[in-house]
């Protein structure tokens, strides 16, 4: 097919904004003309090793930070990419080789102002702090799963104020103490601003994820930094605990202390306090950086001048990859009403055929799925420890009656999102589907039919068993999976008891290991450069582990474990958020599909389409089967699959009982859907 030709270059034009004030109009980091890398350009690899790639990072690269300025500049990078957004701000706190050297610099922690009120700012990995929230349940000590609802916790838990000061040893010493304590009123503005006085004796696995997201903030505060960049600060966040952390970072900002640049995915709801952007695209190339209403221009027109051409065109065409970057983030923007362009849903009415969302499900689906047998049964449960209630804590309409608990029924063939606010039980109603959660031996749960405990004549289920037919991705098992398997193994260990323990590999499980690999390679790939195709050989999986890659490409491996089996039940809490746009659209795809069909972005928008390997009847890994159930966790509309038809919002406690509803269609495709989750009003 004809592919349109790349009309993007660079526009790194950014205006740059003068104060009055001299002594403090130096910036606090000055980029001017500088390229970036991750290893020297003119190093070579030790005889015999792999040279993984080098690409320039944000090529020619002028930027200023001001310290201080009238109105003040509130930044934010914007990317599909996690890594390159990662980069950025890692960039910006002295990390990574910049070229020429001097290209980078920060002039006002050199100031005299610096030395006389703190000399240790003067270093830039001090005065800038880096926070990323992509797994962060392992800085709390990887609290797994329910361990964070426990009341009584072991001796080695440490609480919230321990956190904050780092003084999490058993016995420290009197010395330790002086130097990480901070002074009081430092502490209590801190835990006053992030409202978490009336955390601080909790032990922190049980904080839920909007806290521990302020408490990571909290702590990063009180070393007293000049600049806090905050990596993707409201992921795996619902609507409200985004808004609300958007408030306390604003207050921050306004007052310098500290200033805040952010990263953020084109999903994300850009704040309107912040003030300029910088835009890059996979690549790592910045298209354009400044003022945030310069940028929504520059993608406005980019936007509008590829449409036209494509109109113009009229022959169907096979998207170049930036040109396709470019609409999904244009999309993102027009859906917040950052700026006006056709929707999605418009886009997608005037093509020919039927609308589709990109892992191919119509807008309406009137069909009858094929249910099965129960594998999942809740009747009446409730979950509470003490006075403190964590699901379940209300009267539910069943069958005509009010009863007690929750009361669930999920059933093979049937796909289930769920949904509701952070702290609203999530995580505890799927610690009870994996039995994992200590109480689902009393608790009226059912699993495969049976109950955890034996009864006369019916053995319990054990959680071997209960596992053994699951696949399931979550921060959880991200943030505890063994970072020194192979990426093979990863996917091989689908078929073992635990990630650790020898797979029991067959013929047909070790073809869908090697097709995953093979469809996923440039996801996976760390020697594979964009202008290559695969060569076909796949040692490097067994080459690279799965800590030496990416964000993105551990959440694409723990994604295919989880479904390469075509387990009975697969559960994905989370699993597509991290994951750059266009990798999360082929893996939803692949969810549905398999490698039956590839994903072909057009002027349409995203088609897919039958992929090469199926018209050669090579295809070897299919999509959900009728006889799974699906249940899947997501706070982000683009990363609530097609196939997501039943649904329940879980309440927060004591605001009454959860609801339930059942789609026609995509949610992607239908914002009504959307609102209806959240109880949002219709417009």
């Amino acid at each position: 097919m004809q592919r349109t030709p790349n009309r993007f270059s660079a526009a790194t034009q950014c205006r740059q904004l003068h104060t009055t004030r001299s002594l403090r109009s130096e910036p606090i980091v000055r980029i001017k003309n500088g390229t970036f890398y991750r290893q020297h350009p003119a190093s070579r690899p030790v005889p015999g090793q792999d040279a993984p790639p080098n690409p320039p990072l944000f090529s020619g690269l002028t930027l200023s930070l001001p310290s201080f300025s009238t109105p003040n500049q509130h930044w934010a990078i914007l990317s599909p990419s996690s890594s390159i957004r990662t980069v950025f701000l890692q960039i910006l706190r002295g990390q990574y080789i910049c070229l020429p050297p001097t290209a980078r610099s920060y002039p006002y922690l050199l100031s005299d102002e610096i030395r006389v009120k703190n000399p240790r700012l003067r270093f830039p990995e001090r005065a800038i702090e880096y926070v990323g929230f992509d797994v962060e349940r392992k800085a709390f000590g990887g609290a797994y799963l329910s361990a964070r609802y426990e009341s009584r916790v072991g001796e080695s838990d440490f609480t919230l104020a321990q956190y904050l000061t780092g003084i999490t040893s058993m016995n420290p010493g009197e010395e330790l103490i002086r130097e990480k304590t901070p002074e009081k009123e430092v502490m209590l503005k801190v835990v006053r601003d992030l409202e978490l006085e009336k955390f601080l004796t909790r032990p922190v696995s049980t904080l839920s994820n909007g806290q521990s997201r302020r408490a990571r903030i909290g702590k990063a505060l009180l070393t007293g930094p000049e600049v806090l960049c905050l990596d993707a600060p409201f992921i795996g966040l619902d609507p409200f605990v985004s808004q609300h952390i958007s408030h306390v970072l604003h207050r921050l900002a306004e007052a310098n202390a500290p200033r805040i640049v952010l990263s953020l995915r084109p999903q994300d709801v850009i704040p309107e306090w912040i003030t300029h952007i910088v835009y890059a695209g996979e690549d790592g190339k910045v298209d354009v950086l400044g003022p945030k209403e310069g940028v929504y221009k520059y993608l406005k027109k980019e936007y509008e001048d590829v449409e036209k051409s494509i109109k113009k065109n009229g022959v169907q065409l096979d998207l170049d990859p930036k040109l396709v970057e470019i609409r999904e983030v244009s999309r993102h923007l027009s859906e917040r009403g950052d700026f006006e362009v056709d929707s999605t849903e418009a886009q997608g009415e005037s093509t020919s055929g039927p609308v589709l969302s990109q892992d191919g499900y119509e807008k309406f689906d009137d069909s009858e799925p094929t249910v099965g047998e129960p594998v999942v049964e809740m009747e009446g449960v409730r979950i509470k420890y003490g006075a403190n209630a964590v699901l379940g804590d209300w009267q539910q309409d069943v069958d005509g009656f009010k009863k007690d608990g929750l009361w669930c029924t999920i059933r093979r063939g049937e796909r289930w999102g769920i949904f509701g606010a952070n702290g609203s039980g999530k995580t505890t109603f799927l610690s009870l589907v994996t039995s994992d959660h200590p109480q689902t031996y009393s608790a009226p749960v059912r699993i495969f039919q049976r109950s955890r405990l034996p009864s006369p004549g019916t053995p319990g289920i054990t959680i071997f068993d209960i596992q053994s037919r699951m696949g399931h991705s979550s921060p959880e098992v991200h943030a505890l999976f063994p970072k020194h398997l192979s990426i093979r193994r990863t996917l091989e260990s689908a078929w073992s008891d635990t990630p650790i323990t020898k797979p029991r590999l067959t013929d047909e499980a070790s073809k869908r290991v090697n097709a995953c690999l093979k469809w996923f390679e440039a996801e996976l790939n760390p020697l594979l450069k964009d202008s290559e195709t695969s060569s076909g050989n796949l040692d490097w999986a067994t080459h690279f582990m799965f800590g030496e890659i990416s964000f993105s490409a551990q959440r694409v491996l723990l994604f295919l474990r989880a479904t390469i089996r075509n387990p009975d039940i697969v559960i994905l809490d989370e699993a597509f958020s991290g994951m750059d746009d266009l990798t999360r659209d082929a893996c939803l795809l692949f969810l549905s599909k398999g490698d039956s069909m590839a994903l072909h972005y057009t002027e349409g928008g995203p088609r897919p389409v039958e992929s090469e390997i199926a018209k050669k009847g090579e295809a070897v890994v299919p999509g959900l089967q009728d006889h799974q159930a699906f249940l899947c966790v997501s706070h982000s509309k683009q990363e609530v699959p097609g196939c997501i038809r039943e649904w329940v919002c879980l309440p927060e406690p004591g605001t009454g009982p959860p609801r339930f509803g059942r789609f026609n269609g995509p949610v992607k495709l239908s914002s009504k859907r959307w609102n209806e989750i959240w109880n949002w009003p219709q417009r």
